[in-house]
């Protein structure tokens, strides 16, 4: 699958995360880890919208979405 989340802005997260060195290998992961999570909350949010007889997602079905991922972990 092709990544969305660039390399550059992955270094930035981590360096701002107090990281002095990162590898390209690290911030693959990273953006990888990240792009995986956000599929999945917006698949629980899409769910959220349709049983509220809505097409469009809103920020409350995400919201709603991060708390039944976290419930469930």
């Amino acid at each position: 699958m092709k990544r969305t989340l660039s390399l550059y802005d992955m270094d930035s997260i981590l360096r701002n995360a107090g990281a002095d060195r990162v590898s390209e290998c690290a911030s693959n992961k990273l953006a990888e880890l990240l792009e995986d999570a956000a599929g999945q909350l917006m698949f629980e949010a899409k769910l959220l919208a349709r049983h509220a007889g809505r097409s469009q997602i809103s920020a409350r079905d995400i919201y709603l979405a991060a708390d039944f991922i976290k419930a469930r972990a």
